[in-house]
């Protein structure tokens, strides 16, 4: 905590020291704008900053809007409802609605919607009672909300904004109780309800709720002060400033009181007295003063008064001398409109004070500055292209030393190189082409004519001193001298190659450093180190094959930090020694040298972040920053971190971007000054203050296919854009799929250099790092695929302070027409559609395999059971005649041997073996019949059977009706031939082995089942115990090959009961 006050006390202690330093003369520097930087006319009539941060500029011709780059225009456009009524613009102010209201001189009110774009005019109409009042506005002001108080040429205008009514206030010159007269050039609201109003003879108070009025001529409370003409009524803090005809007046409602701040006529400029014409509080003590002879910045505090007058041989004063508006914008810029341009002051109190040459004007004598000379706290001596010159820094004054100037000297040129003060207070002086010369305390310039030497005709580009009192001087031509002051005698060292002289001619710089050694820069001869003893010289030059070696063989500067490193200012960069200084150098650079092949240096330049690889100059400040001076402009350099810290050019207050060898130097008080070809700068690397202003940043313009969209302007064909607001007022904007080349336009509005602010921009969703664009303001995107996108950009000010908050932009880009949701139902209906055709035709073609192949077995159906009927027929008839035939044979026989018993016997067997084979032979006949191939033949066979057989054996056989649905039943010879051979095979068991009575045989049909019952009261049998023979183990595999369940039930003389249950399904195949 400590450590942060004292820094903050070390901070103001310097703003102060600076401002007593420089304290007669305010020192300010005005950039110019006008119609060749895009203004539409140079008469600023008025000045406005919107709520967003652009700068509005009303002229006698046309509406600007700036935003630190380019200029808008708004202009009447004939035959165009949607454009401002009039060019002439008087005055402007924007309501919460953001809707800009627009005072015109001959085209009544105008109100510009700024984020629709949308013009509404307000005019008088002769033939329209109703009409608005005139169209003739000086001035507007909103008291209260809703309500817009207007100042015209015929009087006091009330305006309703929601209904766009008006009604008008004018004088009568029966009553004074009413307006003093009808022009009424100023409106200004206080916080009581009070209009103050201004005329041209005077100061009207006009109450909003009562209309009741108040006209003074002379100062309201004091009565003191005659106004006369009322030039302007600001409501600062809850005090008027009226600028009048007598000066600056100060008045407070609330206390009844008024001061006169500053009398007119105390102020002579061109030996006139100003007429103020309007004020601008640059703080609670500081004003500003337009005036029609030039700007006044008057101190209350102090009582001291600045004035700024237009010189046309200086493009950095005022434009104009007659001001007519004044603005401070957010960001600290005092903007002043004149009768022939813009003017715009970027510091009110500058970081770099700039001192140059003005011609015609008394000051520096040159533009061109090569060398400084500490004099004492108030004097400094400059060297210029044109002569010397003595600063006084409390006065800002200069004496000039010319050739032709004066008696007193012995200077035979104007071309001063170098200046140097000795440690015994003596001062001295090179030229150029004229030797050096020697300022003694009166200032009296003497020639040095050395006793063994002519020097008159030698450039002496620098001078500096050893510690053994020699002086030490490099030359332009003549290598390096060593001058002895008390045997007026030089030693000259001349260019060799050999280690015995300089290497090159020309010496531009030398250092004695902290242990005695002596370094000597020259141009192309590279850097020279010298030792006293032996009086030999080692060179350093650039090899471009080692990039350790020196940058470059032009040495400009040398210099020796805090830290005893040895620093190299050359035409390709920064050098920097790398072993330290220390006691004989010579030697140990002698064995590095040797060793290293030169490896003895690192190098800095634009691949570091310089802006240019020229080092004029080097300085050190207190944190231990390099300062340098190049061909663009000035570096600071962190030494321990071997980084560039930050960068300074012209549109930050620097004298130039291009400097002067020998233009740098460090006070006592650790004063900084730099000379260039423009004059040369003051400042304290501590004090600079810089921008501190956060930007505010804006969406200034977007366009598809390099087209800009507007608002209302459809942009596509199928007119899928439209922007219902102006960009920056816009949260979220829809595209089309077919804008897939988008830009987007920014501005950081800040005015403080705004060509030095950067941006940084990115599009969420596309990338998710920022990309820095440098001092670009735009970003461009094409092939954007469709979908939600966020564009957002942040922007830093002039001294790299970023507002992180940035702007943003929703973007949709819609889907193509084959990607939306009625393009997906048309492809699932397309691809169902399809697939259904491909389905169909699968099935057609399985059906029609199916087709082919039923009908392959129809074919062979009944190609087989044509062959069935045929052999059945066949075998009938056959078979039938041959056993009728051996029954008709055995007969006969039978009858011929009634005789013979054994013959009879052997007959009877024949006859029974005949019987079973004609049954079956019926039953193989029966089974080739096709007609027979269902369950209900089947069955119908076996109940024939049955019955036969049980009458036969004298047992009653009961058997259930067979449904005729048992005829769709079909069954294939193998099952049939299995069922009959099953139900038989029961039946003749049960009469052979169970001797029943009764047989019932129950059928049981039911969807998918076919139950069939065989039940007998016969004697049964111990299912357990029985050995069941082949017979059942027949039967059960019959089932199984008919798919069904075989069950038997019986008891010893209990019946037997068989159950074959078959599933119909699985029958027929």
């Amino acid at each position: 905590m400590q450590k942060k006050l004292c820094t903050i006390f070390i901070f103001i202690s310097l703003l102060l020291f600076l401002q007593q330093s420089f304290a007669q003369q305010e020192i300010l520097t005005f950039k110019q704008s006008t119609i060749d930087d895009g203004l539409s006319q140079n008469s600023v009539t008025c000045i406005y900053q919107d709520k967003l941060g652009f700068m509005w500029f009303g002229t006698q011709d046309g509406l600007n809007r700036y935003d630190g780059y380019t200029y808008t225009q708004f202009r009447n456009e004939r035959g165009n409802p949607n454009s401002i009524s009039n060019n002439y613009i008087w005055d402007l102010y924007e309501d919460d609605d953001h809707v800009l209201w627009i005072a015109t001189f001959g085209g009544g009110l105008n109100s510009l919607d700024l984020q629709t774009g949308v013009i509404h005019r307000y005019k008088l109409n002769p033939d329209d009672p109703a009409s608005f009042p005139s169209n003739r506005l000086f001035s507007i002001t909103e008291y209260p909300n809703g309500t817009l108080w207007l100042g015209a040429n015929e009087g006091l205008i009330k305006f309703d904004k929601s209904s766009g009514e008006s009604e008008l206030f004018l004088s009568h010159k029966n009553s004074d109780k009413t307006l003093r007269d009808n022009y009424i050039g100023i409106v200004t609201a206080d916080d009581s309800g009070n209009l103050w109003l201004r005329s041209d003879s005077g100061l009207t108070r006009f109450h909003t709720k009562t209309h009741q009025t108040v006209y003074y001529q002379r100062s309201p409370y004091s009565n003191s002060v005659s106004l006369g003409n009322v030039s302007d009524i600001q409501f600062v803090n809850g005090k008027l400033l009226v600028s009048c005809t007598t000066g600056l007046l100060q008045i407070d409602p609330k206390q009844e009181t008024d001061t006169l701040l500053l009398d007119a006529s105390s102020i002579q400029m061109d030996d006139r007295t100003p007429g103020f014409r309007n004020v601008l509080p640059l703080n609670n003590k500081r004003f500003a003063i337009g005036t029609n002879i030039g700007l006044l910045i008057f101190d209350s505090k102090s009582g001291k008064i600045s004035t700024f007058q237009s010189d046309a041989t200086d493009d950095k004063s005022l434009s104009h001398s007659n001001v007519l508006s004044l603005l401070k914008s957010d960001d600290g810029v005092i903007w002043i409109g004149t009768r022939n341009g813009l003017n715009k002051i970027e510091q009110e109190k500058p970081d770099f004070i700039h001192i140059r040459n003005i011609a015609g004007k008394k000051g520096l004598s040159s533009k061109n500055v090569n060398s400084f000379m500490e004099e004492n706290d108030s004097l400094f001596w400059i060297s210029t292209t044109d002569g010397l010159n003595l600063y006084d820094k409390k006065n800002n004054s200069f004496t000039v030393f010319r050739k032709e100037d004066s008696k007193n000297n012995e200077l035979q040129t104007n071309y001063v190189l170098c200046l140097f003060k000795d440690s015994k207070g003596n001062k001295w002086m090179g030229t150029r082409s004229n030797g050096f010369y020697k300022i003694d305390s009166g200032n009296k310039i003497t020639r040095i004519k050395p006793a063994n030497a002519t020097v008159n005709k030698t450039s002496i580009h620098f001078i500096t001193e050893d510690k053994e009192g020699f002086i030490w001087l490099g030359t332009g031509g003549a290598g390096l001298w060593k001058y002895d002051v008390q045997k007026n005698t030089i030693k000259k060292y001349g260019p060799a190659k050999d280690g015995t002289g300089t290497s090159h001619s020309y010496v531009f710089t030398i250092l004695q450093d902290s242990f005695d050694n002596l370094w000597f820069g020259t141009p192309t001869g590279g850097l020279n180190l010298f030792d006293p003893k032996t009086e030999r010289f080692i060179y350093f030059l650039n090899n471009p094959e080692n990039k350790n070696s020196l940058s470059n063989d032009i040495i400009l500067s040398l210099y020796e930090d805090g830290q005893n490193n040895l620093w190299i200012g050359t035409n390709g960069g920064l050098n920097k020694l790398i072993p330290k200084l220390k006691s004989n150098m010579f030697d140990v650079l002698s064995s590095e040298k040797e060793r290293k092949n030169d490896s003895l240096f690192v190098n800095f330049g634009q691949e570091q972040g310089f802006p240019n690889d020229v080092i004029y100059g080097i300085l050190e400040d207190s944190h231990r920053n390099l300062w340098m001076s190049t061909n663009k402009g000035l570096v600071a350099f962190d030494i321990k971190t071997e980084q560039v810290v930050k960068t300074f050019d012209v549109s930050q207050g620097i004298q130039s971007n291009e400097f002067n060898q020998n233009g740098y130097y460090k006070d006592r008080k650790g004063l900084f000054y730099f000379g260039g070809v423009d004059g040369f700068n003051i400042f304290h690397p501590d004090s600079l203050v810089g921008n501190q202003f956060v930007p505010p940043v804006v969406l200034t313009g977007m366009s598809l296919f390099n087209e800009p969209v507007k608002v209302e302007n459809l942009i596509s064909d199928t007119k899928e854009v439209t922007l219902t607001k102006n960009l920056p007022y816009l949260k979220a904007i829809s595209l089309s799929w077919k804008h897939d080349m988008i830009t987007f336009n920014f501005a950081g509005l800040s005015f403080i250099s705004p060509e030095k602010n950067t941006y940084r921009y990115m599009l969420k969703g596309f990338n998710e790092d920022w990309v820095a664009a440098g001092y670009d303001r735009s970003a461009t995107y094409t092939n954007l695929d469709p979908g939600d996108y966020i564009f957002k950009v942040q922007a830093a000010n002039s001294s790299g302070i970023w507002n992180e908050t940035g702007a943003s932009l929703n973007v949709h880009i819609s889907n193509p027409p084959w990607l939306r949701w009625y393009a997906y139902l048309a492809y699932f209906l397309l691809l169902s559609g399809l697939f259904y055709l491909f389905v169909r035709h699968r099935i057609n073609q399985a059906t029609q395999k199916i087709k082919v192949q039923a009908q392959i077995d129809k074919a062979r159906t009944q190609e087989r059971e044509a062959f069935r009927k045929r052999s059945s027929r066949d075998f009938h008839d056959e078979a039938g005649t041959k056993i009728t035939r051996i029954a008709l044979i055995s007969e006969l026989v039978k009858l011929n041997t009634e005789d013979k018993p054994e013959v009879q016997n052997h007959l009877k067997q024949i006859e029974e073996n005949l019987q079973d084979l004609n049954a079956g032979m019926r039953d193989f006949i029966w089974a080739l019949d096709p007609t027979k191939d269902n369950a209900y033949e089947t069955l119908t066979r076996y109940t024939e059977f049955a019955g036969n057989f049980c009458e036969y054996a004298n047992i009653q056989f009961k058997s259930e009706p067979i449904s005729e649905s048992l005829k769709t039943k079909e069954l294939n010879m193998a099952e049939r031939r299995h069922l009959l051979m099953i139900l038989k095979e029961a039946t003749n068991n049960c009469v052979k082995h169970g001797k029943p009575t009764t047989l019932h045989f129950y059928i049981q049909h039911q969807p998918g089942k076919l139950t069939l019952r065989l039940k007998d009261n016969g004697s049964g049998f111990d299912i357990d115990q029985e050995n069941t023979g082949n017979g059942l183990n027949n039967m059960r595999e019959r089932a199984e090959a008919l798919g069904g369940a075989l069950k038997i039930k019986s008891k010893t003389n209990g019946g037997t009961t068989l159950t074959l249950t078959l599933e119909t399904t699985r029958l027929g195949n």
